[in-house]
């Protein structure tokens, strides 16, 4: 025979370790720091805090069984539950299972849901809180009974609509007389909780949801076999050229804004000169930001230092690394320039646009297109979908995520009109891979969707150039000498002077461009284009600019030396003059090579005076926020398996409690300890008392024999 559950401890002490493996991992802030035992565990997964944040991790059906425990008295059976909810045993039981494997609810026969939830739910399903003065059950019957021989449609709307009652006409009046509606010592009207279940019939909820609604639409079709991922390898590519467009910052930087960001006009000017719509523009240039490729000094934006890095890497890859921080990332792109609190815009690249909670739940709906792959669902169905996954998440945030997923998704070539592309299909399982094996499956993912690149073009007397296909790395500066005449399955560009003027005025090199052409075309250069870009480059002055981080400054010799020593080869010396040289490196780490190398290298200011020991650096990458690389919020700091292990092994009293971990022990099981209380003078004050909660460093206890219940700080608790 099945001993009898007690408590939630003793419901914990049943669990195996797989389940509470499953409870460790959806309930991560129980192992923070780890409890000593099973009975701490339980105590500290009944405490207040915890209980609220768990709550939040409900789906809509988990929602109402706990809001139906709150109602029902403590212990209700499985059967009285799944009648409260207008369902059968077995369609809650997976309900139910969950709640208990998250330690929110205990027992088989009688069910007992944590005394937080039970306390801190005032207004479950609608249900105004209980009150003494309410009437009971019998009592209840018989007013409802009453009044629907006369008003059986009014209390058919009131039945399922909220608690409170608004109006103050004749039939305000009459409810109130019948006993249905009663008045607050405020005056406002309310109906009373017994009242409201007996017009619900004795039960919380009108319907119970089990499964989450799949997403519904059209059927996803393609009038030419293949277009679908054309276009998706065509916006995936595009990304990358407005991706691109980051170097010019260099030349024009945008702004930052006092409380952080980049200025509307700013993003607007930049989304302009790109020609395309600002909130893609936005999304590319946030989900940069967010892999730690662009920054600012505080005045104005740049490239940092892992933009380099980045920039040598293959398309595939470039692509990858973009889409992963989109995916990963706390920030919403399409809510740029939309107002906030406090009613002003919210600017791009700030924590303005950051929304707690986002990048699970654009995982979750990612994750619900996956499931099916031939509907090109509409966005209200997918605000039901995530409606029901995140029932306590405000609707109108879940309509602008929901939203934000649409315009965003596709503008990187994850999403085609609802519908995850042949990219979008290899990001979900992406999701829960590491960065390395992420990266590679995505890149590989775009790697085969592409034709591979073209690394020829077709020159005409009419100074356009024809790409036959998607263009190489090699052949992306034609981009800026032309303006794009079409896409598709080939690119045309044209020549004019506006463009080779605009390309001139950038620093473009027209002897590299000249270069180019006669390497990759299959005819000469026309003479026409010959021409145009010699008058071009004749009416500008040509200047070589070059970047330089650090300049050093020695003796012919004494930089001969540093030159040839092995310590100096990362430092990738330039030399400009005899006793003159440069290098990208900083200037820190150029003195500290020049050291290695045995020299006495002396940091200097612009001004040519010795220098501080304060240095300026070139902007550090990195992205701005750390757990990047998480996707369901915080994780366990250690691995699930030895987490249980150890709780295990404090259990059976391999490892000595805290004080903490006692206190949490006697809370679960309601037991009585001695407790010692230093006072002001440094005594110690004994008292027979039994712990009733532990939250934020504060004891809470009720005393042996008086009833009455005390706080003290738990650093002044000692146990005997």
């Amino acid at each position: 025979m099945t001993a009898v559950i007690r408590s939630l401890a003793d419901s914990l002490r049943r669990f195996g370790d797989d389940r509470l493996e499953a409870l460790l991992v959806a309930r991560p802030d129980l192992a923070s720091p780890l409890p000593g035992g099973i009975g701490p565990l339980a105590a500290r997964a009944a405490g207040a805090t915890s209980a609220r944040r768990a709550l939040e991790s409900l789906t809509l059906p988990e929602l109402h069984l706990v809001e139906t425990l709150a109602v029902l008295e403590d212990g209700a059976s499985p059967q009285a539950v799944a009648d409260a909810v207008s369902s059968d045993p077995a369609t809650v039981s997976p309900g139910l299972e969950r709640l208990t494997t998250l330690a929110l609810i205990w027992g088989e026969d009688e069910l007992h849901l944590i005394r937080p939830l039970r306390d801190g739910l005032r207004t479950p399903a609608g249900l105004a809180p209980g009150r003494p003065s309410d009437p009971t059950a019998d009592e209840a019957a018989s007013l409802v009974a009453t009044a629907r021989t006369t008003m059986p449609e009014v209390l058919e709307t009131l039945a399922w609509g909220p608690a409170e009652v608004q109006g103050e006409g004749r039939l305000a009046s009459a409810l109130q007389e019948a006993g249905i509606v009663v008045a607050d010592e405020s005056g406002s009207r309310y109906i009373p909780r017994s009242v409201h279940l007996a017009l619900r019939e004795g039960r919380v909820r009108r319907t119970y949801v089990a499964h989450r609604p799949a997403p519904d639409g059209p059927e996803v079709t393609e009038r030419i076999l293949g277009s679908r991922a054309a276009q998706a390898v065509e916006r995936a590519f595009e990304a990358l050229r407005l991706l691109g467009t980051v170097r010019s910052f260099d030349d024009d930087p945008p702004g930052v804004l006092r409380r952080g960001g980049i200025p509307q006009r700013d993003l607007r000017r930049l989304a302009d000169r790109a020609g395309v719509p600002v909130v893609t523009y936005a999304t590319v240039l946030q989900s940069a930001w967010q892999a730690g490729l662009i920054g600012h000094d505080g005045q104005e934006w740049h490239p940092t230092r892992d933009w380099d890095t980045h920039r040598v890497q293959s398309a595939e890859q470039r692509w990858a690394e973009l889409v992963l921080a989109w995916a990963r990332g706390h920030h919403l792109a399409a809510v740029v320039g939309t107002p906030d609190a406090s009613g002003t815009g919210r600017p791009l690249l700030s924590e303005h646009t950051r929304r707690d909670g986002v990048r699970t739940r654009r995982g979750s709906l990612l994750r619900t297109l996956r499931t099916s792959p031939t509907i090109a669902a509409t966005k209200d169905s997918l605000v039901d979908s995530l409606s029901w996954a995140f029932p306590l998440v405000p609707a109108d945030v879940i309509e602008e995520e929901t939203a934000a997923l649409l315009s965003e998704g596709e503008a990187l070539g994850v999403l085609d009109s609802g519908a995850l592309s042949v990219l979008g299909q290899a990001l979900v399982p992406a999701l829960d891979e590491d960065v390395t094996e992420a990266d590679a499956r995505l890149a590989g993912a775009l790697r085969d969707a592409a034709p591979p690149p073209v690394d020829e073009v077709l020159l005409d007397a009419d100074l356009t150039v024809v790409v036959p296909g998607r263009p190489s790395e090699r052949l992306l500066p034609l981009l800026d000498w032309t303006d794009v005449v079409s896409r598709g399955g080939a690119l045309t560009l044209r020549f004019s002077a506006t463009s080779v003027r605009r390309a001139l005025a950038a620093g473009r090199d027209a002897e590299a461009l000249r270069s180019l052409l006669e390497e990759t075309s299959r005819s000469p250069i026309p003479q026409g284009l010959d021409y145009l870009l010699r008058d071009e480059q004749r009416r500008h002055g040509r200047v070589q600019v070059a970047r330089a981080s650090t300049v050093l400054t020695a003796e012919a010799d004494v930089l001969d030396l540093l030159q040839v020593a092995p310590e100096a080869s990362a430092l990738t010396l330039r030399r400009l003059a005899p006793t003159v040289a440069v290098t990208l490196s900083d200037p820190g780490f150029a003195l500290q090579v020049a050291r290695q190398a045995g020299l006495s290298p002396q940091a200097v200011g612009p001004d040519g005076r010795t220098a501080g020991s304060e240095l300026a650096h070139s902007l550090a990458g990195g992205p701005p926020d750390p757990d990047l690389v998480t996707v369901d919020g915080p994780e366990l700091r250690l691995p699930p398996a030895e987490a249980v292990a150890r709780i295990r092994a404090a259990e059976d009293g391999a490892t000595d409690l805290t004080v903490t971990d006692r206190l949490l022990d006697a809370i679960a099981q309601g037991s009585e300890i001695a407790l010692g209380i230093v006072d002001g003078r440094g005594g110690v004050v004994v008292k027979q008392a039994r712990p009733v909660s532990l939250e934020g460093g504060r004891l809470r206890a009720r005393e042996t024999g008086r009833g009455e219940e005390f706080t003290v700080l738990v650093h002044r608790v000692t146990l005997g």
